[in-house]
This record gives structure tokens, sequence and C-alpha cells, in this order.
């Protein structure tokens, strides 16, 4: 604990465990919020199958292949992965789900494919794909992940990726910003929530005490700023997907496809304002524990 002196007073600053106590039962708050998301993606994800599963198959896929030659990804290696969990030895999804589990391999630091972790993270990620719960770009082995049958209608929003990826600089350095905007976005949180909030009246000691002293004032609306770049491309694969879509499809699975990219819109959009609120809820609740006491007040 230190003494702190400000125009308005003398004050003490909370000692090392309440401190401690304090920011693990922000960081509680914090998880409690974050994890909250999956009470809005699970039921969006089932209604996004649902939609899909509706539309004639065939269609689809005939659509999709289309709009996949139509882009000319092929010629910028990548390729489109039907993959299914198996019930049968058909060679093309054997094939399809082999390339899988190497793309999804090689997309992890070397340091890590050979590790139990690294292959149980392989595992999960399959498992997801296959399943239908998620499809996917894979930008570092330029594969595109997806069951038709499952989620069909993703696919035109994840060659949106692709495209992004492979056909437009611009793009292409806003996709690769996700992984730094989210590491920009946690090293927010995490300032706001080892910082103490100043007093009034006391003013930042020097350069670094004032930027923390900013980021911790501000960390709601810099944590979602740094979602804009996901978002941004996010959005911009969703428009390049519809576009594509409008061309091959019936108007009323055109619109499924609407319904779906919509769907999932959602659920990056909520992501972000959640991870917001999160991390602003996480540095109140570690102020509220650990609030410094007064001292002596000035009269």
């Amino acid at each position: 604990m230190a003494i702190v002196i400000t125009d308005n007073g003398q004050y003490k600053t909370a000692g090392f465990w309440t401190t401690a106590g304090a920011v693990i039962v922000g960081s509680a708050a914090q998880s409690a919020v974050a994890n909250s998301h999956k009470c809005i993606a699970q039921p969006i994800l089932k209604k996004m199958q649902e939609t899909s599963q509706s539309c004639d198959n065939k269609t689809l896929r005939a659509a999709i292949n289309d709009a996949f030659t139509n882009s000319k990804l092929s010629q910028n290696s990548v390729e489109l992965l039907d993959v299914k969990q198996l019930k049968n030895n058909n060679t093309g999804e054997l094939a399809a789900n082999k390339k899988l589990h190497e793309a999804i391999s090689n997309s992890l630091p070397k340091f890590l494919r050979e590790t139990t972790y690294g292959k149980l993270v392989v595992k999960v990620l399959e498992n997801t794909f296959k399943a239908g719960n998620n499809a996917a770009y894979l930008f570092k082995t330029k594969k595109i992940a997806i069951n038709i049958d499952k989620l069909g209608t993703s696919a035109f929003h994840e060659m949106g990726h692709a495209i992004n990826h492979n056909q437009s600089k611009i793009w292409k350095v806003a996709q690769g910003m996700r992984v730094p905007s989210q590491i920009t976005g946690i090293v927010f949180g995490l300032t706001a929530l080892l910082k103490r909030k100043k007093l009034e009246g006391e003013q930042p000691v020097n350069t670094f005490d004032k930027v923390t002293t900013f980021v911790k004032d501000n960390v709601g609306k810099l944590v979602l700023a740094s979602f804009v770049p996901i978002v941004s491309e996010e959005l911009m694969a969703t428009y390049r997907g519809n576009k594509m879509a409008k061309k091959l499809l019936p108007s009323e699975m055109f619109a499924k496809v609407k319904k779906t990219n919509r769907l999932g819109a959602v659920t990056y959009l909520s992501a972000a304002l959640l991870t917001a609120l999160a991390s602003y809820s996480a540095s109140k609740v570690r102020d509220k524990i650990a609030e410094p006491t007064l001292v002596k007040n000035v009269s």
C-alpha cells in the first residue's frame, strides 16, 4: 500500500492481497461476460444450419462450384474442401478430410504441431468443420473448409475471405491485422484490469503512467476499436459472397444465403461488443474492490 496525496486529501491505496483479490474477481467478471457470447452464438449457429439445410442441395452445390470457378481462386492455389464425418470410404471425401487435417496442422506454429496440445487443437477443429459447426478460410494454407451438406450457404462468405486474401492488397492487410488486433485488445483489457484508477485531482507522474491512464479510462472504446479491422474484413467477405451468390442462385435461395450471412455478422459484432463490455466490467469490479481509502481530508 502507499499514500497518495491529491488536492482533495491523502488516500491509502489497497494492499497487495486486496489488490490481488480485486484483480482475480475482476478477471472472473470479465470471463463471465465474454463467455456469455456462447448464449448468442449457439442458437445463431443452429439457425444458420437450419437455413442452409432447407436449400436444395444440388442447386446450392452447383452454385458454389460455379462461384468458385468464376472467382478464379484456383489460380491463386486456393482449394475448396467439402469435409464430412465419414460413414463410408468415399474416395473424394477421404481425400478432402486428409487435406483438412494437413491444412489445420500446417496452420499451427511448427513447435506446436507435434505436441499433445497441438494435436488436440487439430482434432477439435477437424471435428468442428466436419460437423458443420463452423466454416473457414484457412489463409495460411489457402484452404476453404466447409461441410456443404450442413452449412453450405456459408461457402460464399468464405470464398469472400479467400478473395480478400488473394486478390486485394488492402483487404489482405486488413485480414493480416486480425491476430495483432486481438492481441491489442487483450493488452488494453489487461492494462485496465491491473492499473488502479486515478483519484480525483491525481495527476500521472510520467508518459507511461499517462498512456496507461488513458487506456484505463477508455478501455471499452479502445477494445471495441481494436475489432474494427476484423469486423470490416468480415463485412467485405460477406459483400463479395453475396455478390457471387446473387448471380447464381434463385431469388429464394439467395435470400437464405443473405440470411445466413446476416446471422454470421451478428456473431462477430456481438463478440466485439461483449469483449469490450467484459474489459470495461473487469476494470470497474477491480476498482470497486481495491478502492483507495481516505486518510486525511483537506479542510
